[in-house]
């Protein structure tokens, strides 16, 4: 089978191939592809109409389906199938294990906040960290978030100069009237007692990733080109050790414009990353380098 399925019924009205899903307290609805953004069928306004289904199922299941097509161009092809390969409520939490359909491979899984009606072998469709799914219970297409680890960039750290930044943005807020004095006050207590980015997104209502920091300081992406500038110069005057030892200052030099282009990581992290930078750069630098030297020598 391939990543698709194919509709599960035909339309009472114009005989077309659509998905039909319904339940026991009498909804039914009419879908010309499945998934999001889940298109109705225009010709089943009217929820009494018969069909005739190809299963005798409330809802499609990947059970049901034995021949594969391609979504049409309705689909929103950025969400992904997915079969849900089980499903685990414990504390009020589903805890949902989910395999592409079609393929092979690692299973993602998913922990959403409270229960939802999925069993074994149902379809959902996955897109980043939401998933989307059809209640039959309500008959009604349904969009979750996974909760069961916050995304990286909540638990990164913020900075002094971020929390600054916030806080000249909330002024300006205040003075185009749209935020008030009391409520700036309660704001930058929040503020400043936050230490994460998703402390910091709390603080002001809204996502993590809508959150805008401190952009760089000017001077730190200039201090990575004067470092690479550096170690090309080095290599392509020197040969051997020699040039290694010439090219040591912009080593340093490359590896503190890193530490510093990265204040939102921890030290441990943020040191490693700086000196790998740093050893990686020797590569095309030495390459660029000792093209140059070539072609001093040409000429």
């Amino acid at each position: 089978m391939v990543g698709w399925i194919s509709p599960n019924a035909r339309c009472p009205i114009c005989g077309a191939a659509v998905y039909f899903y319904a339940n026991e307290l009498g909804s039914r609805v009419f879908f010309d592809d499945l998934g999001p953004p889940w298109p109705k069928h225009p010709c089943t306004d009217n929820p009494m109409r018969q069909v005739t289904t190809v299963t005798g199922r409330r809802a499609p299941h990947v059970r049901d389906f034995s021949v594969g097509q391609r979504p049409g161009d309705l689909r929103d092809r950025r969400w992904k199938t997915h079969v849900v390969d089980g499903v685990t409520i414990e504390g009020g939490q589903s805890r949902i294990t989910l395999e592409p359909l079609g393929k092979s491979g690692r299973k993602p899984t998913w922990t959403v906040s409270r229960p939802l009606p999925l069993r074994a072998g149902d379809l959902v469709f996955v897109r980043a960290r939401q998933m989307s799914y059809f209640d039959t219970g309500t008959c009604e297409p349904v969009v979750v978030e996974d909760a069961g680890r916050p995304p990286a960039i909540a638990q990164r750290l913020i900075t002094e100069r971020d929390r600054q930044h916030v806080l000249a943005t909330l002024m300006l807020r205040v003075a185009a009237g749209e935020l008030r004095t009391d409520e700036l006050a309660d704001v930058k207590v929040a503020v400043q007692a936050a230490r994460t980015r998703g402390e910091l997104a709390d603080a002001l209502k809204i996502k993590a990733e809508d959150l805008k920091v401190a952009p760089p300081r000017p001077g730190d992406p200039w201090l990575l080109a004067i470092a690479f500038v550096l170690m090309v110069g080095a290599t392509s005057t020197a040969e051997g050790g020699r040039s290694f030892l010439m090219m040591l200052p912009g080593l340093l030099l490359m590896a503190t414009a890193v530490y510093r282009l990265n204040p939102d990581m921890k030290r441990g992290p943020r040191v490693v990353l700086a000196v790998m930078a740093a050893l990686v750069a020797i590569c095309p630098a030495g390459a660029l380098g000792g093209a140059i030297q070539v072609e001093i020598l040409h000429h």
